[in-house]
Order: structure tokens, then sequence, then C-alpha cells
């Protein structure tokens, strides 16, 4: 009973809702858009659309809905909402919220199988769709090629895009669980935080005339899940569920998600008009990345021309340089050698001066000698 009054619920405030966005759409009327502004039909929402122009987006156009069919395959009600946050079709971000819900259904005794379950979670995406390059001419990918195959996964650039109608999103997400099953003899219960990321793509499906459209999308989501567990049992004589043990907080790492969903997108705007390229759509946008690209590529090849001029004229400077020196080092070398030449010619001179003295005063004392001996003898005659 409470679970049909939920799903109720949920219809009601989700027809509200739609109201309200229509209405305030209505009454902004083109205050927020362009008076030119295309309304697709429902065969256009299904071409990729590659006209250039920057597209402003109301309110109506940036909300969507989106259910998994996976948690209801597992009897996982669940329901999520997903907003823009710019208001232009260049935007590739969002923001979303999703809700899973299967709690404590009516029963008027404890059953013996019990399942739970609540997820709040919030998440960020972002969209992207892939782009067709020419290896040879773009200079990007000469700079950075893709060297790994994660490479591919996560980068916009191909050399052929095989699907153009796949628009691809990755993004990150945070989660807050509670939990309570049990399908045999004991049963586990808690509470649990989860984060990680989120990857996958959407493909549009059908539109409506009225411009809104279903997409179908495929992802998966994964990361790290802390999370306080306690083990209880089934009591079938007292009606109830005793504790039978309370585990400490763990960390696991967990999959989230595995998502096959639909996701209807309110307004006139189908997907393949939103989450473009900016340089595709923002003819000014565009002009300023170029002059920034001529500016950076002029300033490399000015430093490229600078380095080159500067060694060439560094190996003509070494080149006189080393000339120049090589011819002082042979003078150096010369002068050298003709000092220590004059100085050996000086000192030869100066021993043979010496020598000559010598032989000089030799000779005087032998004729002094000799002249002494004859004095002697004359005295004695007298």
């Amino acid at each position: 009973m409470r679970k049909g009054r939920l799903k109720y619920l949920l219809v009601v405030l989700l027809s509200a809702l739609t109201m309200v966005l229509e209405a305030q759409n209505q009454n902004r009327g083109t205050t927020n858009k362009p008076k030119t502004r295309k309304t697709f039909a429902p065969v256009n929402q299904m071409v990729p659309v590659e006209t250039s122009g920057v597209d402003t987006l109301s309110m109506l156009d940036r909300f969507a809905l989106r259910t998994n069919l996976v948690d209801w395959a597992m009897l996982i009600p669940n329901i999520g909402a997903e907003f823009d946050i710019r208001n232009t079709n260049w935007n590739r971000w969002t923001v979303g919220i999703n809700l899973r819900y299967n709690w404590q259904t009516s029963h008027t005794y404890h059953p013996s199988m019990v399942y739970n379950l609540f997820e709040a979670r919030i998440e960020g995406r972002q969209y992207w769709r892939a782009r067709q390059i020419d290896k040879r001419e773009n200079a990007r990918y000469k700079d950075q090629p893709h060297k790994h195959f994660y490479d591919k996964i996560f980068s916009i650039r191909r050399s052929k895009v095989k699907h153009k109608a796949i628009t691809w999103y990755r993004g990150l997400f945070a989660s807050y669980n509670k939990y309570s099953i049990l399908f045999g003899t004991n049963g586990h219960q808690g509470t649990a935080f989860m984060g990680g990321v989120t990857y996958g793509f959407v493909r549009p499906m059908f539109a409506f005339q009225n411009g809104n459209s279903i997409d179908l999308e495929f992802g998966v989501s994964g990361g790290v899940m802390y999370y306080k567990d306690e083990v209880y049992t089934h009591d079938i004589e007292n009606d109830c569920y005793p504790l039978v043990e309370k585990k400490p907080a763990a960390i696991l790492p967990m999959v989230n998600e595995l998502r096959v969903g639909l996701v209807y997108r309110l307004g006139h705007v189908p997907v393949l008009a939103k989450y473009r390229y900016r340089r595709d759509v923002d003819l000014d946008y565009n002009a300023k990345k170029d002059d920034i690209r001529d500016r950076r590529y002029n300033y490399r090849d000015s430093v490229k021309n600078y380095e080159h001029d500067y060694n060439m004229i560094l190996r003509k400077f070494w080149h006189v340089y080393d000339s120049i020196a090589r011819v002082d080092k042979a003078n150096h070398l010369m002068s050298i050698q003709q000092m220590q030449s004059a100085k050996s010619e000086k000192s030869s001179e100066k021993a043979k001066k010496e020598k000559k003295v010598k032989k000089a005063k030799a000779s005087k004392k032998d004729s002094a000698a000799a002249v002494e001996p004859k004095r002697k003898e004359e005295g004695h005659e007298e």
C-alpha cells in the first residue's frame, strides 16, 4: 500500500514540476533566448547539429529526468534529475541527483525475507563527443599523440568517428546509502558512504512533436565505500529481528551502479544540439583561441629563430676566438723560447767571462810566484 502511494506521489510531483517549468518558460517569453531560435523537428533531433552559432537555452531546456531500468528490474524504484550548469549549447557540465527507494513495504508480520534499500546520490558530469581529426595536420595530436589505450577512452580525438549520434560522459559522484537485506539465515543492515567515478554514453531514441525527447543511456559507476554493518537474524516465534553481531567500520571497493536507463529531456533542444564543442559554435571564442594559438606559435618560432641565430653567432665567435687564441698561444710559446735562448746565451757568455778572469788570475799568480825566488837570491848575494 505504501509503495503504491509513493509511486502516485512521485507522479504528482513530476507533473507539478513540469507545469511550473513550462509556465516559467512561457512567462519569460523571448528574454532568455533569441527571437530566431530554432525549433527542432522530431526527425532532425536524431541528426547531429553542425551549424555554428551560440544558442541560449531556457530553464526548461536545461532540465532532464532519468531512471535506471536495471534498478527497476531488481525491484528498486528510482528517479533522477539533471540540470545543465550554463545556459549555452556549448556548456558540457551538468549536476544531477538520484534517489533509489525500496524501504519497509507494508506487512502484517515481520517477513523472513527483507529487501530494503535507500540511496541519495549527487553527481557531476562532463559530456563530450568524438571529433574526427587528421593526424598528419593536427598540431595537438603531434604534440600529444595517443600512446596508450586509455588515451583514446578519455580523449575526444578520433581518426574516424564511427558513431556520430553518441554523446559520451564522465564524472564524479558521492552517495549516502542505507540498507537492510535478509535472504537467508542472517541478514545485513547498516549505512554506507560512497564516492567514485562514473562513465557512459547517451544516444537519442525518440522525439515528441512538442520538442521533448527520450534518450537511451548506458553507463557504470564505481568507487570506494565506507560502511558500518550489523548482522541480524529472523526470530519467527517472537516475530522480530534480533541483532547477532555488530561489525567495525570498513572500507571496500564497490560497483555502485550498472546503468541502462531512459532520459526524458524537457524543452525543445535535443541532446545532439547540446554539449557541443565551443570552437564549433562560438565564433568570437574561436577567433580569440586562434589569436592566442598564433601568438604562441609565433613566440615559439621566434624563440627557435633566436636560439638558432644565437648559436650561429656563438659558433662563429668561438671559431674566431679559438683561432686568435691559437695564434696568441703560439706567439707566447715563441716568446718563451726566445727568452730561454737569450737567457742561455747570457749565461754562456757570463761563464766564458768568468773563465777568462779565472785564467788571468791564475797567470798572475804564476808570474808572481816565479819573480819571488829571484828576489830572494839577489838578496843573499848582497
